[in-house]
Parts: C-alpha cells; structure tokens; sequence
C-alpha cells in the first residue's frame, strides 16, 4: 500500500466534513463514479490491487453525504455494547421491545474461504440499518479491539457496485471477543442513509482487508480479501411516526425562514426534510444549516438533540444533511441518528427551532 492511500484512509477516518456541500462538486464526483461499472463478484479477489480505487470512492461517498459527527461518545465499544444489544431483544424483555416497536430478524447468510461471516441480526427502520455479524477467521488470528477492516460500505442489489453505493453515516466496530475462540468476534455494523429504499429488495454489505490498524501509519493486514452479505430490505422497527408539514409550519432558517415538509420519529433517530429556498442556493455551501431539534416528553421534559450552542451535549451521535433541488426550489433533509434508542410512546411533540410539531399519536 502506497503512501498515498494511507493518505486517504487518515483523511476519510479523521476529516471533519462540512454539513452541506457544494453542487458542482457532487456533480464532478458523480461523473466519476458513473464511469466505473465494475462490479466485484461474490469470491475472494486481491484486495490490493482495489485499494486506490475504493480508498477514493470512500472518500467521494464521505463528501456527498456531507456527514458530520455530532459529539460522538469517545469509547464507541462500550457505546454499543450498551445500547445494539438493547435494539436486539437481549437487554429489554420481549414485552418491553414489542412496546417500543422494536424487533429484530434472526437469518445466516453464507461464508467465504479464510473468513467466514454469519448474519446474526438486523434491525431496521426506514432510514437506519444495524447489522450484527459474526466473523470467525482461521486459529491463528485473535480479534482485538484495533481489529477492523481497511474498508466496508452498503450497496443496493446482490453485489458490490460504485454506482450502487448507499451513501449515509457508516460505522463498523468490534462488539465482543468469544473468550474461548479469540479468533472468533462480533461485529456491529450500521448505517444511516438518505434514500428511500423499497421494501424486499436486496442490499449487500461488503468487507474489504481484515486489518489491524488500519488507520495508522504501519497497519498489519491480517486476511486479504473482499467479502460480502446480502439481506433483504424489511424493516423491523414497527413504531415509527410521520408529520407532513403545512403551509404554517414555518421556523427561522439562518436570515430567513423555512418550512418544514415532513418529519419522521423512529427508536433511533429523527429526520427532518424541510424548504429552505428562501436563502440563497449558493450560499449553502458555506453556512452553518443546522436546524435546532428537541423533543418534548409526556412528563414535561425536554430532551436536545442537536443545538447551536456547541456547549450544550445532544442526543444525536451523527447523522448527515443534504439538499435537494427541483425546479426553483431547495430542500433539505438532516437525517440524525440518536446516541441511545428511545421509546417515542414518550414523545409528546417535537421542537423544530422555536416552533413546535404535537405528534399525531398525542
């Protein structure tokens, strides 16, 4: 691996991306992946020979989202160890996930030679996926908590395809270490994502380099190769709600003012699609278009889920922001994940700046 992809992963791993990005740019990066209609078949391929071009597309992926991270909890291991248990049944009573509209899918999908991967889990809303996989490699190699991949993303259909790429908030880290086997982990791998996606249809979660430490300056791969799953697109999370705005429904937006066309509530986050053409287009790209969210609670409480007072803690640990422009208008959507699942049966209204959304169930 040359310096320049270390260069990369360093860059994809610790840039800080703005929440909105510049059109002709996006329209650039576009035109770039479209040329690349290779698709990596389901067998084990010479991961080096894909570094540059994947490293490169990661990064493409990063700057169309234009993710951001927000006050993310600094030991992510203890994070889903608290909280991806509590999404799969095993931290809750089977009553108490069925009232908060939470279930999870049990399935095993396939195995590779070197690597073997098992499906245990998924959890799904309308906008986030949560994978629980489990890897076993050969005897010789032990998991540890620096053990991960030197590259992993979503893509929509049966394989791996650059112009399939679901674009969001990626993670994957390493759950646990069977204590027995070290050479067997599980991960957590999830994603938060923008697109709508029909129900049934596949989606492939890919694996590229077990590596340890991949992100610094002297990484150890551990098993070359590329790896795939594929599941079906069903969401699991059965509690979830959706406001349509209205005409009234307007919120100060920077020097203006906005309106808000839908919102949606699920367990794991909250999305916002909202008008913003009163401010100018081409100044999105350099504003600060963060949009104020709380929730308030049936007890009178008040929970923030990201403010812009950078001092105040949110409840969301990332998300994205992006635009969407038809015709003379300009939307934007901020797709926030929050850092612990919550029962939204809880949830009297929402809070969008100053103005405030009741929800239909209340």
């Amino acid at each position: 691996m040359n310096k320049f992809d270390k260069e990369i992963k360093k860059m994809t791993k610790n840039i800080e991306i703005p929440s909105s990005y510049d059109e002709k740019v996006d329209k650039i990066l576009l035109d770039i992946m479209k040329k690349d209609e290779n698709i990596i078949e389901k067998k084990k391929t010479t991961g080096y020979r894909l570094v540059p071009r994947l490293a490169a597309c990661l990064l493409c992926i990063i700057l169309a989202a234009s993710l951001y991270t927000i006050d993310a909890r600094a030991d992510i291991f203890s994070f889903f160890k608290e909280t991806i248990m509590d999404f799969l049944g095993r931290g809750n009573s089977k009553e108490d996930l069925e009232g908060m509209g939470v279930e999870s899918e049990r399935m095993s999908v396939g195995s590779k030679p070197d690597l073997m991967m098992e499906l245990q889990e998924t959890v799904i809303d309308s906008h986030s996926i949560y994978l629980l996989v489990q890897m076993t490699a050969p005897p010789d190699i032990r998991f540890e908590e620096n053990t991960l991949f030197d590259y992993f993303c979503f893509c929509k259909g049966g394989n791996y395809s650059v112009n399939r790429l679901l674009g969001g908030s990626l993670s994957c880290e390493l759950l646990e270490v069977n204590e027995d086997h070290p050479n067997t982990a599980t991960y957590v791998v999830s994603l938060v994502f923008d697109e709508v996606l029909e129900e049934g249809s596949e989606v492939t979660v890919c694996f590229m380099d077990l590596t340890k430490d991949p992100y610094s300056s002297s990484p150890e791969l551990l098993i070359e190769g590329v790896w795939s799953l594929t599941f079906y697109y069903y969401p699991t999370v059965t509690d979830h709600i959706e406001v349509e705005g209205t005409p009234d429904m307007v919120f100060p937006f920077l020097d203006t003012t906005a309106r808000l066309m839908k919102l949606e509530l699920s367990p794991f986050g909250i999305l916002v699609y909202a008008d913003v053409s009163n401010f100018p287009r081409d100044e999105l790209g350099v504003s600060d278009t963060n949009i104020a969210v709380r929730l308030k609670m049936i007890d009178g409480s008040e929970l923030t889920v990201v403010s812009h007072d950078p001092e105040e803690e949110g409840y969301a640990q990332g998300g994205s922001i992006s635009f969407k422009n038809e015709g003379d208008k300009t939307y934007e959507q901020m797709n926030l994940e929050f850092n612990n699942m919550i029962n939204i049966g809880k949830v009297k209204g929402v809070y969008i700046e100053d103005m405030y959304v009741p929800l239909n169930n209340l």
